[in-house]
């Protein structure tokens, strides 16, 4: 094909709010995408003698697509092997059903650049044809060459398809489509028609999509452009080269601002100097240009969304930047601001859920770290953790500011800076700005009237500050990064809050039952403050608390409830083993999350562990963490493991010190599909695993034991995913097989010779070893 076609790829761009790739600042050279490009060459040679494939590249914006599909395209290796190449620009206007008919209008502009007479009147002609072309067919695709819009009329679907399948007849074919965006219910039907409208034939004809959307991805092969390495190419001096790499790096690995910072760059003195002030910087003016040049081309991803997903979007950026964001804690105040509550169809999580799945497939969110679904399906996954790419944090902070949905605060001008004024939330990313009272009375005086969210998110303030109390509307203050002496009264008079978390070294006082519509309640310890007091005590009104679904008090007793319950109670982490009584769990009989804290004495060991006989009550609980907070003390424990509840799918123990033969109490839960074992929560030299023993489970993780010698019953482990072992210098061998779904064997911090003895006796897994020292070179 001519060059004067290859020139329509620049040419054939999105509409100017539509840009995808490369319209910040033209870049004539792939960035970081050459081995992505020969692997995807060779994907598409290799298959001639397969029927038409479907190829997906799936990214965020910026990631390189269109720019890989584009080179793929003018390869010449690839003009040797097709003999006809079509790129359509789709765009989010386009629906499937129109694609044929823009593909026939590229298929027969192709014509014409290379040469071949292409007559309108000839196309028209119903006797040349079979079967017959109607006049408005020939209308559509003249209108298409020449940048014209024409609905298609009902029927005229069928005829184009037909003609596009006799214009390919023959032919082996490589069509992009470009910007792919349709998410409607019915676009798997219509890519089926689309499909139908291809010729398919076994010479290895190809389509290669690019596209934003993840759901879009099920139609063929999926190659992921995410996590791509990027580097420069341009030579320079070593000490350049050196500091430019640190730039590189700021740019989170996205290609779309590894360009946008070269072409600033490139106006900007070449000395160590300046770009050594560049890099130390991540707020630097050459990096806020870039993001601003940026956020004009990843606006219409976030414009494209639903306005309760927009919502949602905006609310990762009150976060730090970078930050990795837990799921539940994302989830929980979603829930308080209450913007989910329209799919009043939907309980709280499943809708939740959904919005969150959506921004993941709409390559907005990036997912961190997966874990367990809740709902206890065997194999099933959810996000644990997740966050904004450094481009998408500042679009979504931009766009937050402008329409008052929330403002971060950084430094003592940001509290007078016009921005501020009636913001819903703030977003304190520096905690010392709370100890300067300009700022305090600035923001008071500004949000007085709107603020319903005060989010402390800077590093950790280990000296007590004030928090803005004129701000009387909130119903979330986070202040876990703020070390609270005594309890602020002043939160009291918050009458709205729901949701509260505050580290404090004071107890919780009795007046706390005010906050009748609070939550979430979270209350952590200092980390250098232990008390020889034994455990705090909360007050008994806790339990007048009857909308309380979260309560996290890091070593704190329960009080006896005298016949109160707590039904709205979901989640309660960091009590004590006396809290666990049976009077105390039958007050929570919804609890699904409990989570324990043990000290032993040397005069009471065995004793506190008989808080496993109560647990059975608990008959909704799906995970139990038990650690015992000062394992140096454990010895060989006399009383016997409990049973546990039949439903539970995750448990986690630390330092109970039982013998390994104890694990028959938990090997035939049917539900448990991830166990951690950490401190010595089972010891001994060997651990004999019977026959068919921990069928369901796919996440093992053992940590700190003395553990030797492994023998593995046949038909245990079955659906094993993940198995990783920490810290386990005595273990030399483990006998009998593991169920096929088994990845590999992960050893971290693992004697040396132990780890090479692990990789001889198990040559059927994969042995990965890995030594935390690493990470630190």
């Amino acid at each position: 094909m001519g060059e004067k076609y290859v020139q329509q790829l620049y040419i054939s761009s999105p509409k100017e709010d539509e840009e995808d790739e490369g319209d910040v600042h033209c870049a004539e050279k792939m960035v970081g995408l050459v081995y992505e490009f020969n692997k995807l060459k060779h994907r598409l040679r290799i298959s001639w003698l397969k029927s038409t494939q479907v190829t997906a590249l799936v990214g965020m914006t910026g990631i390189g697509k269109t720019t890989l599909a584009g080179k793929l395209l003018e390869d010449p290796k690839t003009e040797e092997h097709f003999d006809c190449r079509v790129w359509v620009t789709v765009g989010k206007e386009c629906r499937f059903k129109e694609i044929p008919r823009r593909i026939l209008a590229a298929e027969a502009d192709l014509h014409s650049l290379m040469g071949d007479p292409w007559n309108p009147q000839q196309f028209a002609n119903t006797s040349n044809l079979d079967p017959p072309v109607s006049k408005s067919c020939v209308r559509h695709c003249l209108a298409e060459l020449n940048g014209e819009t024409v609905e298609v009329e009902e029927g005229d679907e069928d005829v184009i398809a037909v003609q596009l399948k006799e214009s390919l007849k023959g032919k082996r074919y490589l069509i992009v489509l470009d910007d792919v965006w349709d998410r409607h219910p019915s676009f798997r039907y219509e890519r089926n028609e689309l499909k139908s409208a291809l010729q398919d034939v076994t010479n290895g004809s190809q389509v290669v999509f690019t596209t934003r959307l993840q759901q879009l991805d099920d139609y063929g092969s999926r190659l992921s452009t995410d996590g791509m390495r990027v580097f420069g190419e341009e030579p320079c001096s070593f000490q350049l080269e050196k500091i430019g790499k640190k730039i590189a790096k700021k740019c989170d690995g996205l290609p779309l601002m590894i360009v946008a910072i070269a072409n600033l760059l490139a106006e900007e003195d070449k000395t160590v100097e300046c770009w050594g002030e560049i890099a130390a910087h991540k707020n630097h003016p050459i990096f806020m240009d870039a993001y601003d040049d940026i956020s004009k081309v990843l606006l219409p991803s976030y414009k494209y969304l639903p306005r309760l997903l927009q919502m949602c979007f905006l609310y990762m950026g009150v976060f730090p930047r970078n930050d990795h964001v837990s799921r539940s804690k994302l989830m929980n105040m979603w829930s308080v601001d209450g913007f989910l509550e329209e799919n009043a169809d939907e309980s709280l999580y499943p809708s939740a859920e959904k919005c969150l799945d959506e921004l993941v497939s709409n390559s907005l969110v990036t997912i961190h770290q997966t874990t367990l679904d809740d709902s206890g399906r065997l194999g099933a996954k959810q996000i644990k953790k997740c966050g904004l790419h450094s481009s998408l944090w500042h679009l979504s902070n931009q766009e937050a500011t402008k329409i008052k949905f929330s403002y971060v605060l950084k430094t003592s001008n940001d509290a007078f800076d016009e921005g501020v004024e009636s913001q819903c939330r703030l977003s304190f990313h520096n905690n010392i700005l709370f100890g300067i009272r300009e700022v305090c009375e600035s923001v008071e005086e500004k949000c007085a009237s709107t603020a319903h969210s005060l989010l402390c998110y800077g590093p950790y303030q280990k000296y007590q500050v004030p928090i803005c109390s004129g701000l009387a509307l909130l119903r979330k203050l986070d202040a876990l990064t703020i070390h609270f002496y005594e309890f602020p009264m002043e939160v009291l008079e918050l009458v709205q809050i729901r949701y509260l978390a505050l580290t404090l070294n004071g107890e919780l006082p009795s007046s706390i039952s005010q906050l009748s519509s609070l939550e979430f309640l979270i209350v952590n310890q200092h980390l250098s403050i232990k008390s020889g007091e034994g455990p705090m005590h909360l007050p008994k009104e806790i339990w007048d608390m009857k909308e309380l679904k979260q309560l996290q008090v890091i070593g704190s007793d329960l009080p006896d409830p005298c016949g109160a319950s707590l039904e709205s109670l979901l989640t309660l982490s960091g009590v004590s083993a006396e809290s666990c009584n049976v009077t105390v769990l039958k007050s929570v009989p919804n609890l699904k999350k409990l989570g324990i804290q043990i000290s032993l004495e040397d005069d009471d060991i065995g004793s506190p562990l008989y808080v496993f006989n109560h647990i059975p009550h608990l008959t909704n609980l799906r995970s139990l963490k038990c650690v015992i907070t000062n394992p140096e003390v454990v010895v060989p424990v006399l009383a016997p493991m409990s049973i546990f509840p039949r439903n539970l799918t995750k448990l986690n123990l630390s330092g109970m010190g039982y013998p390994w033969k104890e694990t028959s109490k938990i090997s035939s839960l049917p539900c448990l599909q991830v166990l951690k074992l950490r401190s010595y929560a089972f010891q001994g030299p060997e651990w004999e695993v019977e026959e068919g023993a921990f069928s369901f489970l796919t996440f093992l993780i053992i940590e700190d034991t003395d553990l030797e010698d492994w023998k593995i019953g046949r038909g245990s482990f079955d659906d094993l995913e993940t198995l990783t072992m920490k810290h386990c210098y005595n273990l030399e061998r483990i006998h009998g097989e593991f169920g096929g779904f088994l990845g590999g064997i992960k050893l971290i911090d693992c004697d040396p010779s132990c780890a090479e003895q692990m990789m001889k006796a198990t040559q059927d897994w994969k042995v990965d070893v890995h030594s935390s020292w690493d990470d630190k070179k």
